[in-house]
């Protein structure tokens, strides 16, 4: 990847760097630049000559100006820089919440497997005293047994009071209706409103799948694969069967397990993996702000020495110092309001669009992702940056020697 991608780099470089010296070297003359329609309101409203100027210098293209490149990387960079962030709160919700892997259980307690446990007694007094206690919001009595349908396997767990994750449809209710895992669904060719039949062990039947979604991680599935049916459902495949059962215990924030006699339940294995993405978005956020600072640097500071004369017969004419250093102040001010005109809506759409995909492929439940300091933070920073870039321009304007300017004009 580093081999191709840097010599892929230094060949775009080379052409681009050729097209613009035969630009460069063209005889044809440059077009006359056409004048700012923002520019003109700005002098149409009467507006101190300074703005109007101000305006000017970054919109309008100048003798050795980059203006358009400019105006480019403050979009790009501010839109990139929301997208990455974007991007980097669907990373940090997800790290966070093992609801988005179908995971709505925080405890769990272990009955027993191969159909024997702790008796069911014993797990139905367990049952009503969870269900009784004000620290559990939920509980889900989790039998789990491998049915078939066809060459297939699938792995299924008994539906209880906790929510059942889904991105389609709604979770079973009746005997004959499932609820598959996504990946599942898609290597079956099912979805909503479909049929399928599942064969257990000594019992089976045809079930309608009411939901598409995500399952209990198990030891015979992932969060991704299997389904879920009724506790009748379960029963009608394999009688008073199971592989696996244990008692799935939701809890209030703040609540130890061990006081329920429970263990915590782990995060699922995909969100170490997807936790180790939340650094790439930032330093891409990083890079593109670097772009758009550079870029609006470069033509503030191009502007002051390719436009000087131009400053030179305003001050002849009457403009003060301050008013040159607030030409440098507009000129920023517009290149960042352009940028987050245009790039915080786009960044934000971009970042849900890329999150949307990779919630597609992994497969997460897809919660739109909203980046709230970056969003809060994008104007001030943005126009606080902008203000500091002004500084050094302005101060070269505003002890501009106006006669040796114009003598040698």
């Amino acid at each position: 990847v580093l081999a191709p991608g840097a010599l892929l780099a230094v060949v775009l470089a080379g052409l681009a760097a050729a097209f613009s010296a035969w630009r460069a070297s063209s005889p044809r003359p440059l077009p006359a630049a056409r004048p700012s329609v923002i520019a003109a309101a700005a002098a149409r409203a009467d507006l101190s000559p300074a703005v109007v100027t101000g305006a000017r210098f970054a919109l309008e293209r100048g003798p050795g100006v980059p203006t358009r490149p400019a105006l480019l990387g403050a979009v790009v960079g501010v839109l990139g820089v929301l997208a990455a962030f974007t991007f980097h709160a669907g990373v940090t919700d997800a790290a966070t919440h093992p609801e988005r892997f179908g995971q709505t259980h925080q405890a769990e307690i272990f009955l027993g497997g191969d159909g024997a446990s702790a008796g069911p007694s014993a797990a139905l007094t367990a049952l009503a005293a969870l269900r009784s206690d004000p620290r559990v919001t939920g509980v889900t009595d989790d039998r789990t047994a491998v049915a078939e349908t066809g060459e297939t396997r699938v792995a299924l767990h008994t539906r209880g009071d906790l929510p059942l994750v889904l991105s389609a449809g709604r979770p079973p209710a009746a005997p004959d209706e499932v609820a598959l895992a996504l990946n599942t669904a898609r290597d079956l060719g099912l979805g909503v409103g479909d049929r399928i039949p599942l064969a257990g062990e000594p019992g089976s039947g045809t079930f309608t799948v009411t939901g598409v979604g995500f399952t209990t991680i198990g030891r015979h599935n992932s969060y991704d694969r299997g389904g879920t049916v009724t506790a009748e459902g379960f029963a009608r495949l394999f009688g008073d069967g199971f592989k696996f059962r244990s008692i799935l215990i939701g809890l209030r924030p703040g609540v130890d397990p061990a006081g329920l006699g429970a263990t915590p339940a782990g995060p699922p294995p995909e969100v170490a993996e997807i936790d180790e993405l939340a650094v790439l978005p930032v330093a891409l956020a990083a890079f593109l702000a670097l772009l758009a600072v550079g870029a609006a640097g470069h033509l503030l500071t191009t502007a002051v020495r390719r436009r000087t004369h131009e400053v030179a017969v305003l001050r002849a004419l009457g403009l003060t110092p301050r008013q040159a250093r607030r030409i440098v102040v507009t000129q920023a001010g517009v290149l960042a309001v352009t940028g987050l005109v245009f790039g915080v809506p786009l960044g934000v759409a971009l970042g849900r669009v890329l999150w949307r995909l990779v919630t597609d492929q992994w497969p997460i439940f897809h919660q739109p992702p909203v980046a709230f300091w970056a969003l809060a933070l994008a104007v001030p920073v943005a126009l606080l940056i902008a203000g500091l870039l002004a500084v050094g321009p302005g101060r070269a304007l505003s002890r501009l020697r106006v006669a040796d300017v114009l003598r040698a004009e």
